[in-house]
């Protein structure tokens, strides 16, 4: 859908600038490398793309410190598989706050009381194994991951369970915990985050011109006008930012170079659209998934025949 998003919205907000602004300026073609936009024009480009840049990064990044957090607990498990930073008070008054919030909502649901009492096992299972918990304990620390993530998937099912009337107060607070003990499992440490940021920015400061190209100059059969480039802009930040914050799957570049070419439409129809370019990124977007499917069971394979 992303792509369908981009291309729609981005028609719309183009068509809007059209027949509402009357800048010139902003609908200029820059004409070589000395044609350089008026301040105004140059200062709210620069806005745009510092949003695309923030949110893409946000997006993006979050990828990349995933896989990183994956070779990590590959490697230093009772290390990494559990957030060793979050002291054992923290997790015991997360847990005790936890059963009061449970034992509230339990009183005015008598029937599924069984199932509130599982969850009160659990709860004290993990207790009792929060101290096997050590950086040089793999198997004691995977044993508290699982207990915990278990822990979180029962509150979780307990919660959605249209059965059990739950107010929303208590709601609230059963979330807030929820998210506390998440906290233990889904983690990254602040150095993992920054390593991804500083390898995101060297890799788009080398690859850049790449980009710009293909996406400026090769998706139309005319250079972006400056109000192409801020209205594409506008439509990928704001696309990718919604999606970062509700949690939705969503491509980066699907959602750019779509927007750009619902920017060209909009000025110049479906002729001002270059097909092969066009075909160049579709047939990328058709192969990635299978390809990478393909190259990572080869790899797989590969590694446990021979290594």
């Amino acid at each position: 859908l992303s792509p369908l998003i981009g291309f729609g919205l981005a028609v719309i907000l183009m068509l809007f600038l059209k027949h509402v602004v009357r800048y010139k300026a902003l609908f200029h073609i820059p004409q070589g490398e000395d044609d350089r936009p008026p301040f105004l024009v140059r200062g709210i480009l620069i806005l745009t793309c510092t949003l695309v840049s923030f949110f893409h990064g946000s997006n993006d990044g979050q990828k990349g410190v995933g896989l990183f957090m994956l070779i990590l607990i590959a490697f230093l498990p009772a290390r990494f598989a559990i957030n060793h930073s979050v002291p054992d008070a923290a997790v015991i008054k997360t847990l005790d706050q936890t059963e009061i919030v449970l034992q509230t909502i339990a009183s005015s649901n008598v029937v599924q009381g069984t199932m509130f009492a599982h969850v009160h096992e659990e709860i004290e299972q993990v207790k009792l194994h929060l101290m096997d918990k050590s950086v040089t304990d793999k198997a004691g620390t995977f044993k508290f991951r699982k207990e915990v993530e278990g822990l979180v998937k029962s509150i979780a099912t307990l919660e959605s369970n249209k059965r059990i009337n739950i107010n929303a107060e208590n709601r609230l607070q059963l979330n807030r915990k929820l998210g506390e003990l998440k906290h233990l499992t889904d983690f990254a440490p602040i150095w993992v985050i920054l390593t991804i940021s500083v390898a995101l920015g060297l890799g788009t400061m080398i690859g850049w011109k790449r980009i710009v190209i293909t996406i400026g100059e090769k998706i139309g059969n005319e250079h972006l006008s400056y109000a192409q480039g801020a209205s594409s802009e506008i439509v990928a930040a704001s696309t990718i930012g919604i999606s970062t914050v509700l949690g939705l799957p969503v491509s980066t570049t699907h959602v750019l170079s779509s927007g750009i070419a619902g920017s060209m439409v909009a000025s110049g129809g479906k002729s001002n659209l270059n097909k092969g370019t066009l075909k160049s990124i579709g047939l990328a977007w058709v192969l990635t998934l299978p390809v990478s499917i393909g190259l990572a069971l080869l790899l797989f394979v590969f590694f446990h025949l021979f290594i």
